[in-house]
């Protein structure tokens, strides 16, 4: 549990994993230089279960995730942020996985949303199986790492890189979703905290560019040529809802999709089937964007996938999956 100047929900925080139904564990925290009454708080707290390491200086949370990483004693390592909170079952739930899904490196969850003050929110699914998280990592988040745990042994080798003080957990899971098999379990066993200040909100433009370069390195392992304007605009397919599209994004939408389908039945990177399925997820979250704005008219079957695919996505669609295609 990595903190800096995290006193308001630290304690909740703390109480979630002291708490949990698996009780062998060590909550080690690691307190990145706070100015705040992080380290008066950590010191009330009386458990010999608890480790707390105090950095010297602010080193952000990539090189704080990888002290972690290095200091973790155990066969496996469960993440959590220090304003997140885990269900009492959390722990139990995913050692259970681990241990009888050995070819797993890593398990995740969905999560809830909670606001500042505690009152929960909608579901945040994620894809669930292997094969579904590493087709969609070229359009969205499929790995939370608060909800995560993993074997220590693997996970020290791919490091979180420094070079992305934000956007270093969608850049490490999809290195390691890539080689190795993940999943997610399909419930929520945390609560994850939405603030209205958030990283996401107040370095939106910084957000952007960072995960532009993650889907720039996947594209180049597709072989797919591209441009800047290529990569905006499928930075764009992560949310369409948030963004117009006229006739001539359509246009750009459907050619740059047909590419990527042809990109990977040639070099196969991703599971050839998922990944056609995200893709038409894709196209189908433009088409309800477009439907939504009244905008541009769009054929929502005008796609080069698989009379197959087309079948499950007509099936998906009356279910009101929209902008959530592929979480299961």
């Amino acid at each position: 549990m990595p903190v800096h100047n995290g006193s308001r929900y630290l304690r909740s925080a703390v109480d979630s994993i002291l708490g949990q139904s698996f009780a062998d564990l060590e909550l080690l925290i690691i307190d990145d230089a706070s100015t705040d009454e992080t380290s008066q708080i950590l010191d009330s707290i009386s458990d010999p279960r608890m480790r707390i390491v105090r950095n010297e200086i602010n080193l952000g949370v990539p090189l704080t995730r990888n002290l972690g990483l290095d200091l973790a004693a155990d066969e496996f390592i469960a993440f959590l942020d220090s304003d997140d909170v885990a269900r009492r079952d959390r722990l139990q739930r995913q050692v259970d996985f681990l241990e009888n899904n050995s070819d797993h490196v890593a398990v995740g969850s969905w999560a809830t949303k909670i606001d500042d003050e505690g009152n929960r929110g909608s579901v945040l699914r994620r894809p669930v199986t292997w094969d579904r998280i590493r087709a969609r990592t070229l359009f969205l988040g499929t790995i939370r790492t608060p909800s995560v745990m993993g074997r220590v042994d693997v996970l020290r080798k791919f490091r979180f890189l420094p070079e992305f003080p934000v956007c270093s957990d969608s850049d490490f899971w999809v290195r390691v979703a890539l080689e190795h098999k993940c999943a997610n379990l399909v419930e929520p066993l945390i609560d994850y905290r939405i603030h209205s200040n958030s990283i996401t909100k107040s370095r939106k433009a910084e957000v952007r560019e960072r995960k532009m370069s993650i889907a720039a390195y996947q594209l180049e392992s597709l072989h797919v040529t591209y441009d800047e304007r290529d990569l905006l605009n499928h930075f764009r397919l992560r949310k369409p809802k948030n963004h117009e599209f006229d006739a001539d994004a359509i246009a750009w939408t459907r050619d740059w999709l047909q590419q990527l389908v042809a990109a990977n039945q040639k070099h196969s990177v991703y599971p050839k089937a998922e990944f056609e399925r995200a893709v038409g997820e894709r196209w189908c979250a433009v088409y309800f964007a477009c439907r939504h704005q009244q905008s541009s008219p769009i054929d929502l079957f005008d796609m080069p996938i698989r009379n197959s695919t087309l079948r499950y996505l007509a099936k998906a669609i009356p279910l009101g999956l929209r902008y959530g295609f592929g979480v299961a």
